[in-house]
């Protein structure tokens, strides 16, 4: 036809006055520019949230871009009129006053937008505490703070946030103790009123504050307790030692503190004391400060970081830990299958308890292991339980404690800990995702939404929760925000972005399940080229669809291949799926009785 001619002809001259090509280099840049702003920000106290400014800008900026490479080429002439279509050999591209006008016009807007936006970021507040609400305040609680890096090393933070961590984790182990982790701009130092305002709505009574100094192979920890209250240092020492010593540092310094806060009779439990090989500590703190940033790249540094740890030091109980939980994100993030999951995670897990059996994290990542990726909830439940015994204020102990709690029945307990999870840690992101799915699991959707919304909107750029906010909308029949959750999480995690495209180009505002039904067979007509994309997604899609055997076939098919999110089939909330014969012998293949037993006696999800 006419109108398909005049398309092609438009998709010629597109390429040949290489807009494509711009577009790609475009999207590049932008996302580089995003990438070094999230470097940057911290550096120079601007706050995280105002990273979706710079967002914004690029978003902005795009049409600019296409219009100049449409009109104008660079090249070792400098700027150049683009050439038409039918132009002879010997054609005068120089720019005429037309052109100049064109270009001034183009770098007024574009300076425009750079400076609003440069603006709105120089305004961004910084992080507000105004989503925590006010708790009870414990009389044993502190906050602890990130230490303050005095090597003169930017290059050092990650041995600065090791510190932290080896603080935090001595810390967290005492029983006496309420401990608090909280990002430093929650803390304006100038305001006594925002202190007070600020250990209210943690529920503690002082906070914690410290320095790093670290020359050669020696580290220097200061560190004071301030009272919340009265805003004034009531207690400060400082505490040297060869890096080499560091875990027994940790846990003096640890000592000292509870001291302080509870009395001589503090008690912490006895940790691994071995000398740590030098290069081998700081080989893992590499891996675990690359491994938080949850992308790609990063995760392939962390492994790189971990095996280097391994190899310098093969006994190293916190390095295996470290693999094992590189296996699994790797296995979360699409990496790696379920099925390679099962053989390459156990290993390190294994061996970590082995070298180190009083430590929490090997606990934790043995349960973790048996939980989301063999699915077994009696070898994971006295795991977590171990795992919580030994660091009762890890607040990630208790995060995934209370999701075994959830998905084997027992509700209140469940909701006990994640309640003490999110106290221990009230602005982690992940945190109030997991509270979101744990709400779900108890069949409230509205709750989980909040959650969900109220984390995104603290740390733009966060989508690990969008396939959770997608399916809670579905739940409350919400179907034009379900299908835009549901694009987000094919956009953020799904390299091809066939589901993100299919379902934008199908979805017109009122055919969700004939969109559903598209993009889930767009995504299997797909799987030879991406074969680790999550089966319980498309499970869902064809569950929101109505095509209830599809989404049980499916639903086994995560099982038997120990999918990431296998786990969580006891989500769903279609009461024919939950009926379904089939979706009932699968539970029970599973252990999971209690939902078997519940859907069979008709106890629905909503």
């Amino acid at each position: 036809t006419s109108r398909m001619a005049g398309l092609q002809d438009m998709i010629r001259e597109l390429r040949r006055r290489r807009v494509f090509r711009a577009a790609g280099i475009y999207v590049v840049g932008g996302w580089v520019a995003v990438q070094v702003a999230s470097l940057i920000f911290p550096a120079i106290d601007v706050p995280d949230s105002a990273i979706r400014y710079v967002w914004i800008a690029v978003v902005l900026l795009f049409p600019l871009a296409l219009v100049f490479s449409w009109l104008f080429e660079v090249g070792a002439e400098g700027i150049t009129r683009t050439p038409p279509a039918d132009a002879e050999d010997e054609v005068d591209l120089s720019l005429r006053r037309t052109d100049a006008l064109i270009l001034g016009a183009l770098a007024v807007v574009s300076v425009s937008i750079a400076w609003q936006v440069a603006g709105t970021i120089r305004d961004v507040p910084p992080i507000s505490a105004s989503n925590v609400v006010d708790r009870e305040t414990e009389p044993v609680s502190i906050a602890v703070l990130p230490l303050e890096n005095l090597t003169g090393d930017p290059e050092q933070q990650y041995f600065v946030s090791g510190m932290y961590d080896g603080l935090f984790s001595g810390l967290s182990r005492n029983p006496a103790l309420k401990v608090i982790t909280i990002p430093p701009p929650l803390l304006n130092a100038g305001s006594a009123e925002s202190i007070r305002q600020l250990a209210s709505q943690l529920g503690v009574t002082k906070f914690v504050e410290g320095s790093v100094q670290r020359i050669e192979d020696r580290v220097e920890i200061s560190v004071q307790l301030i009272d919340a209250q009265q805003d004034q240092q009531v207690w400060q020492q400082s505490f040297a030692e060869r890096i080499i010593n560091v875990t027994s540092l940790h846990g003096e310094i640890a000592k000292a503190i509870a001291t302080e806060m509870v009395g001589p009779e503090s008690q912490v439990p006895d940790t691994e004391q071995r000398p740590v090989n030098l290069a081998a500590y700081e080989a893992f703190l590499k891996g675990e400060f690359h491994l938080r940033r949850f992308n790609a790249e990063d995760m392939r540094q962390a492994r790189f970081y971990y095996e280097q740890s391994l190899d310098l030091d093969p006994d190293y109980a916190l390095a295996h830990w470290g693999m094992s939980k590189y296996c699994g994100w790797s296995q979360a993030a699409g990496i790696i299958s379920g099925d390679e999951a099962v053989d390459l995670c156990l290993p390190p897990a294994i061996q970590a308890l082995r070298l180190d059996p009083n430590l929490s994290e090997s606990h934790l990542g043995y349960g973790n292991y048996m939980l989301w990726i063999k699915q077994d909830l009696a070898e994971s439940g006295p795991a977590f339980e171990k795992a919580v015994e030994l660091k009762p204020n890890s607040a990630e102990a208790r995060m995934n404690y209370s999701h075994y709690l959830a998905i084997a029945g027992r509700h209140e307990e469940s909701t006990a800990q994640i309640k003490l999870a999110t106290e221990l840690d009230p602005l982690n992101p992940v945190g109030q995702v997991f509270h979101a799915m744990q709400r779900r699991l108890l069949r409230d959707p509205r709750g989980a939404i909040d959650l969900i919304e109220a984390a995104m909107a603290g740390a733009p750029g966060f989508t690990f929760g969008s396939q959770e906010l997608s399916a809670a909308y579905w739940d409350i029949g919400e179907f034009d925000k379900a299908v835009d959750a549901l694009i987000m999480t094919f956009r953020a995690f799904s390299p091809d972005h066939i589901g993100a495209d299919t379902l934008e180009a199908v979805y017109d505002g009122s055919n969700y399940a004939a969109a559903m039904l598209a993009t889930a067979d767009a995504v299997v007509a797909n799987l030879e080229e991406q074969p680790f994309r999550r089966p319980t997604a498309i499970a869902e899609m064809y569950m929101y669809a109505g095509d209830i055997e599809k989404a049980i076939d499916w639903f086994e098919i995560a099982s038997e291949t120990h999918a990431i999110g296998a786990i969580y089939i006891v989500e769903v909330t279609s009461p024919e799926v939950q009926s379904h014969p089939r979706f009932i012998a699968l539970l029970r293949k599973m252990k999971f009785d209690y939902w078997a037993d519940r859907f069979s006696a008709g106890g629905a999800a909503n």
